[in-house]
């Protein structure tokens, strides 16, 4: 688990143990505070996870959401990757794999996945478009207002909102507004949740 206030470590441990009751018995916790900037290979809890869960042959680990491994979404994406060959990854909230009772399927579902976010990633870096000719003196930055997101842009922001990604990070992930966000998210009125940035917004 990785968690930010105080109070999050106990709420987060009693969802825990509820989504585990009558299906899996619970070993051992690893918890990291306020460490989701910080890559998953170089957190405490993390890494004690890894080391016990050789160590003891377990065969399944479950996190509390996929937004919980890291902030940046390669380094999530290469946790997930790291866990998935050689354990059945599970989470406790926003899971869209499915096939939680056939633990080869859903590590097939959750490799497609990571096959599908990273295919996508090496598109849009080879799509990125070139640098307007028109740029400041100052500092070369292009000038006038940025293309939208293309269409396999747009599918993996609502992938990533769908697995529980907050719209904080999401618009860092994509180097968008929070504005451009809403709009997409419009006309998926599950996916629209509390903006938690600096300031306190009402509900979208």
């Amino acid at each position: 688990m990785n968690t930010r206030k105080k109070g999050d470590f106990a709420a987060q441990k009693e969802e825990v143990e509820d989504f585990c009751k009558y299906r899996f018995q619970i070993v051992e916790i690893f918890h990291d505070h306020r460490a989701n900037a910080t890559p998953p290979e170089k957190r405490k809890g993390f890494a004690a996870m890894l080391e016990y869960c050789s160590a003891n042959n377990c065969p399944d680990i479950i996190i509390y959401d996929l937004a919980g491994l890291a902030r940046d979404l390669d380094a999530g994406l290469a946790a997930l990757k790291t866990l998935n060959e050689q354990y059945t990854v599970y989470c406790v909230n926003n899971d869209f794999f499915g096939s939680r009772d056939d633990p080869e399927q859903r590590r097939a579902a959750i490799g497609n996945f990571i096959e599908y976010m990273e295919q996508y990633r090496e598109s849009a870096r080879k799509a990125a478009p070139a640098v307007s000719k028109k740029t400041k003196k100052d500092n070369g930055r292009p000038i006038g207002r940025p293309r939208a997101l293309n269409e396999g842009q747009v599918e993996a922001l609502l992938t990533v909102r769908q697995a529980g990604t907050s719209i904080s990070q999401i618009c860092r992930m994509f180097d968008v507004s929070r504005s451009t966000v809403s709009k997409i998210l419009a006309d998926y009125p599950e996916l629209k949740g509390e903006w938690k940035g600096a300031r306190k917004e009402p509900e979208e």
